[in-house]
């Protein structure tokens, strides 16, 4: 097979014994170590400099015939060096430059040779041996400093975790320590090009020339202002999460979004089986890395802009939390929550599919790791604005956990290779487990051994695509939402009491017209659901998607098309919609 040569390939590949693996450590607790979101994003940026940027040329200071960049980006890196000193060197000015430049983000960085047995180790095998061992050795973290004891010493007022060294008087005054000073630094100094004078400070996100030349061009923030470049403006940026609150439609209601790739690790293990050659086996690992980190930001971008409002100021109401690797957080309004999500998993499967096509044409790949592409799946919180966000960002987490089993299963008995979706709606405070209260609450067992499950969730993306057009078609048929809703109690009955109280209510439909006047409502109460207000998944499991229709159904609103429609119709009746 002919392949396009790289900018420098080693003469002597054997010659390369030890590898350097990087891996962002507790992120998450970095990122949300302030409720704060101009220290969460300051947090991601720097993460993002520090690992694609700066690690990048700490490693120019060495010669180039002495070590061979694999990747560098999404939090990770795998770099090669012919010499174990130098190695060593650059893990510590990794390790020191990260403590200057956060104070308290952590990163392991692991030293592994190639181990020369008589059957020795392949590429791949090399990689994932220096993944487990840097899982398992953590001593490379850099440590926070300690929080001194003392009448003199007040704490930080933005994460309560350190000691204040200075007093900021923007948006009021706050005692900042020196780790959320540098976050909150990195934003006002390079992320916004002017402020927008007026009752309401706004900050016009910086173009994309000036963030590529500090951040690279794989920064998120990158490829938002290049898309928008080529659309032809500039947008301004959030400055709390009340901003995207205050966009949400009910008002005051945030969407986080969770999403991760799945069954990643297998596709690394596969590429050390298709890719015996050395050589192969490297640009193969190169590309997966790149492809994945590509689909993960242009996808969600597209997202965002296709789905969410931009107002006529231009202001986008979203916060592109991280978005690297396999891995993003994303916040929007309540109710672009789920469209957004649904269309960053086609968008990412579509993307990983193209650039794998791209690739190869380029000489970059030697054949796809995965014809049908890379699938992701997502866990979605829809809560008030003021809810904590590192508790959102755990909820997610576990309904996202949810969802990738979901696609394991259907990956491995029906070789589905589809993204999925879990997803809850908050409106109290809570502790127990997504998984117990599905098994507790939304879970009934007959006598006869039949299961009734409350929910249908987990979705595939075609389903909850099914899912959010019945809520809309519902929606544009005008019926009373309070007629819809007085199903949710019903589902929480007994079994036979719920059948029993669903069909006197399916009848009084009859009985009102509702259903003659509602094609959507009439096939969902009798085609959809025949033993309404169930359907048979199989002989020993009978479930509903009322609960997730009810529960969604404030937050859902109408499509374009319907929009339209429902103006044409008000108008008609001589009133406004």
């Amino acid at each position: 097979m002919n392949l396009a040569p790289e900018k420098r390939l080693m003469n002597d590949i054997n010659s390369m014994c030890f590898l350097v693996v990087i891996e962002t450590q507790k992120v998450k607790s970095y990122l949300f170590a302030s409720p704060i979101m101009r220290e969460i994003r300051g947090a991601s940026m720097l993460l993002d400099l520090l690992n694609r940027k700066k690690t990048k040329e700490i490693l120019k200071t060495f010669n180039p015939n002495d070590y061979e960049l694999v990747y560098l980006g999404g939090g990770t890196g795998r770099i090669l060096f012919r010499r174990e000193e130098d190695a060593e060197n650059f893990k510590n000015k990794v390790l020191k430059t990260y403590r200057q430049e956060t104070v308290t983000a952590r990163v392991s960085v692991e030293i592994v040779p190639r181990k020369k047995d008589d059957n020795g180790e392949t590429f791949p095998e090399w990689m994932s041996h220096g993944v487990r061992q840097s899982q398992q050795n953590k001593l490379g973290q850099s440590k926070g400093i300690p929080v001194l004891a003392g009448r003199w010493v007040q704490p930080c007022t933005s994460c309560g975790q350190e000691p204040a060294e200075k007093i900021l008087h923007e948006h009021g005054e706050h005692r900042l320590c020196r780790a959320c000073l540098l976050k909150r630094r990195e934003i006002s100094e390079h992320l916004y090009k002017e402020i927008k004078s007026g009752k309401k400070r706004k900050w016009l996100l910086s173009p994309a020339s000036k963030l590529i030349s500090r951040y690279t061009d794989r920064f998120i923030f990158t490829t938002l202002a290049q898309y928008t470049e080529d659309r032809g403006y500039r947008i301004f940026l959030p400055q709390d999460f009340d901003d995207i609150g205050q966009a949400s439609r009910p008002f005051n209601y945030m969407g986080f979004i969770y999403a991760d790739g799945n069954r990643m690790g297998e596709v690394v293990k596969a590429l050390g089986e298709k890719f015996t050659d050395e050589e192969e086996a490297k640009l193969a690992y190169k590309a997966f890395s790149e492809i994945m980190d590509q689909a993960t930001r242009e996808a969600a971008v597209e997202a965002v802009l296709e789905v969410v409002d931009i107002k006529k100021d231009r202001f986008v109401p979203a916060e592109f939390i991280m978005a690297g690797g396999d891995d993003l957080m994303l916040a929007v309004p309540g109710h672009n929550a789920l469209d957004v999500a649904i269309l960053f998993m086609e968008r990412f499967q579509e993307k990983t599919r193209k650039l794998q096509d791209k690739y190869i044409r380029q000489g970059r790949l030697p054949e796809p790791f995965s014809h049908e592409g890379l699938t992701t799946s997502a866990g979605v919180v829809i809560a008030h604005a003021h809810y904590p966000v590192s508790d959102l960002m755990d909820l997610a987490g576990e309904l996202m956990k949810i969802a990738k089993t979901k696609a394991a299963r259907l990956a491995e008995t029906k070789k589905e290779q589809t993204g999925t979706l879990d997803f809850i709606v908050l409106t109290e405070a809570g502790s127990e487990p997504i998984k117990d209260r599905r098994k507790d609450e939304y879970t009934r067992y007959l006598n006869s051994g039949l299961e009734i499950k409350l929910t249908e969730r987990p979705y595939t993306t075609a389903k909850a695509h099914w899912l959010l057009t019945t809520i809309r078609d519902l929606k544009s048929s005008r019926i009373p939402r309070s007629k819809l809703k007085s199903l949710y109690p019903v589902l929480f009955q007994g079994p036979m009491q719920a059948q029993f109280d669903a069909l006197r209510i399916r009848e009084r439909l009859k009985v009102t017209g509702d259903l003659e006047r509602s094609a959507s409502l009439n096939r969902l109460v009798t085609t959809t659901l025949p033993v309404f207000p169930f359907r048979k998944r199989d002989d020993n499991c009978w479930s509903t998607p009322l609960t997730e229709i009810m529960e969604l159904y404030d937050f859902i609103q109408p499509g374009k098309k319907q929009v339209d429609d429902e103006s044409l119709y008000f108008t008609r009746k001589g009133r406004k919609p």
